[in-house]
């Protein structure tokens, strides 16, 4: 009996090897298969430090979580470092469609400037801005989930002030991906305490406190550069949760497969400012969230966490890369898009698909709306974001304006920068859809027609006495520091001065400042002037969320006027102008210049919607007469039948 015991624990073995090994084939990692069974993996599991030694219960000064060493034991963790959140910073960054950008903002030198790896129109690479990976992080690390920026290696020659950064990146440790913050169940898992952890750059630690394993004592920022744990002793000391561990040192991890949708808000939220505070009760969540769905139902992803983002048009390269397009096939990615769940995706290859309807989405009729308003609105024109008004409103969103961080270091959240919303512009598929909107302003340099930014610390450290540096507690209006004229003069013959230290042979540089939409430079005889460039044009990203029941869309219930009035917000709204000039006045632009739209044309199509009602009413009584008419013709000629007809039988008798 015993001898046929361990042949069938052998062939399972070899079963479950086998099967385990085409999962590990197919994804590179052991656990990034997929056997076809549902069910989520229990992960009770043997916890890791960076050195790859194994932490237990007894150990007396135990160091933090590494997920590269622990989720990396069965996931392919630098496959997963490749993914949509995690590759900044290296070098095979995708662009994709526009989306939200990193702002660096400065309220006390008036700059708000967007930042982006992707290249995206408007955004600024930190590397243009003297923002090396120690910087970025420190700036956007309680929002950052890991990986990038967070495990690039500092050069032996950047400093931090007066400190090297090398030496203060041994101290902090890499900040891994954190893969609890996606896929952690838990409801102890508290993102905001990795954002505590950032700011007081204990990166390595981040993990392992916001999961609930251990709570931190220590503070890496207030460490000498020479501290050495070796001689020094453990300042930064790591309290596990020793009931967490069994008796075999393995820790149960409430993991799952599909993040829950709470992970996702912690970095993707936006506050709605037109109801702030008392009435935030008010404020409904997206229409599929409610309804039972989750983020990643839509937003969906495989071994490589190439999330897909639900965008797909008539384009050939839906993301703008073929690497995306190797591993995202545009025919099953569309699926998952508004069109490809609402109304089905023609070019599918199966016929599920092709119906629509996909993960219960009801299919809409949209009656009475001509074809032409799918040819030139998005789906989210009509369907996402807040209703439109006379004027944009604004909303701060989580990475921009650090929401979420509760306790002690989250009590002051910035206002800046003003997110203005919703603009309704061009898309790059040439539809015209709702966007969230920044206006940059920084100080810079032109050369050869190129404008570039400064860092901000070079701003600072050229003319603190123009921009009233020296000043504790500056007057705030509009949540801005008012800018003049004559600071701005006084600031770029600050930057002027930069060209005394050009090599010979470059360049000279003339020093800018843009705002407003405004590009401020000093004339030949040193006066402040300003015009209209490119450069000053808000960046915009689109909005797909949230999305309102059918209901509450534009133009539902016949509502034409929503569109089609003389004074409807999505064609003739104003657009807030957002600048530390005069920011007391209420500055606008109309809604059409985003739009492309010729206003006169439009508020003639409008003023037609004024007479439609006596229109339909002319057509019904004209149709009515007409239909009287018809009938008396049609009478008469049954008369003259029968009459023929009773003619004939008489002649025939």
């Amino acid at each position: 009996m015993s001898s046929v015991i361990r042949t069938s624990l052998l062939s399972a073995l070899l079963f479950g090897a086998v099967a385990f090994g085409q999962a590990a084939e197919e994804g590179k990692g052991l656990g990034d298969g997929h056997d076809g069974n549902r069910a989520s993996i229990t992960h009770l599991i043997e916890l890791f430090d960076e050195n790859d030694v194994q932490i237990k219960e007894t150990d007396r000064q135990p160091r933090p979580v590494s997920m590269r060493v622990t989720c990396g034991k069965c996931h392919d963790y630098d496959t997963i470092a490749t993914g949509w959140h995690f590759h900044s910073g290296s070098t095979n960054v995708l662009s994709g469609r526009v989306g939200e950008p990193w702002m660096l903002t400065d309220n006390r030198i008036r700059t708000q400037i967007p930042i982006s790896d992707r290249g995206w129109k408007g955004t600024y690479k930190p590397s243009d801005i003297d923002l090396t990976a120690w910087k970025f992080l420190k700036k956007f690390s309680s929002h950052h989930p890991g990986g990038g920026y967070g495990e690039v290696e500092p050069s032996d020659e950047e400093e931090d002030g007066e400190s090297p950064v090398f030496l203060r990146s041994q101290i902090s440790g890499k900040y891994e991906i954190n893969c609890l913050a996606c896929h952690h169940a838990d409801r102890k898992h508290n993102q905001s305490d990795a954002a505590l952890e950032a700011a007081k750059q204990n990166y390595r630690w981040a993990a392992t406190v916001s999961s609930g394993l251990a709570t931190v004592n220590g503070n890496a920022s207030e460490l000498e550069d020479i501290y050495d744990p070796e001689f020094d002793g453990q300042k930064i000391i790591t309290h596990y949760d020793k009931s967490r561990f069994n008796s075999e040192n393995k820790v149960f991890l409430d993991i799952v497969r599909k993040p829950p949708s709470n992970r996702c808000y912690f970095c993707h939220s936006t506050q709605d400012l037109q109801t702030p505070g008392k009435d935030e009760w008010v404020h409904n969540e997206d229409i599929h969230i409610t309804s039972g769905m989750s983020c990643a139902d839509c937003h969906r992803n495989g071994a490589d966490h190439m999330i897909s983002r639900g965008d797909i048009e008539p384009s050939t390269k839906p993301h703008g890369s073929e690497e995306y397009l190797k591993a995202y096939d545009p025919k099953k990615v569309a699926s998952y898009s508004c069109q490809g769940c609402h109304m089905g995706n023609a070019n599918a290859d199966d016929r599920a698909t092709r119906m629509g309807g996909h993960l219960g989405a009801p299919v809409p009729e949209h009656k009475g709306i001509p074809p032409v308003h799918f040819e030139k609105l998005s789906c989210t024109a009509c369907h996402s974001g807040r209703l439109p008004a006379t004027k944009t409103g604004r909303v701060r969103t989580a990475r921009m304006h650090k929401l979420g961080r509760h306790g002690p270091h989250g009590r002051v959240q910035p206002q800046l920068p003003h997110v203005v919303t919703p603009v309704f512009a061009r898309m790059a598929n040439g539809k015209i859809g709702p966007h969230n909107m920044i206006w940059p302003s920084f100080w810079g340099t032109q050369t050869n027609g190129v404008v570039r930014p400064l860092a901000s610390e070079l701003v600072r450290e050229l003319a603190p006495e123009e921009l009233g540096l020296d000043i504790e507690e500056p007057d705030r209006v509009n949540d801005w520091i008012e800018l003049k004229e004559e600071q701005i003069g006084g600031v770029l013959k600050a930057i002027a001065k930069l060209n005394e230290k050009r090599e010979e042979g470059q360049p000279e540089l003339a020093p800018v400042y843009v705002a407003g939409g405004q590009l401020y430079r000093l004339s030949s005889n040193g006066v402040v002037v300003s015009e209209t460039h490119e450069v000053g044009e808000p960046y915009k990203w689109p909005i797909a969320h949230d999305v309102r029941p059918a209901a509450q869309s534009l133009g539902s219930n016949g509502r034409c006027a929503d569109c089609h009035d003389k004074n409807a917000p999505l064609i003739f709204g104003q657009v807030e102008v957002d600048t530390p000039l005069n920011p007391a006045e209420i500055q606008t632009v109309a809604m059409t210049r985003f739009g492309g739209l010729d206003e006169g044309y439009y508020q003639m199509f409008a003023f037609t919607f004024l007479f439609r009602p006596w229109l339909k009413g002319v057509v019904i009584v004209a149709s009515v007469l007409l239909g009287l008419v018809l009938l008396l013709f049609a009478l008469k000629g049954l008369d003259v039948v029968v009459r023929a007809a009773a003619n004939k039988a008489a002649d025939e008798e």
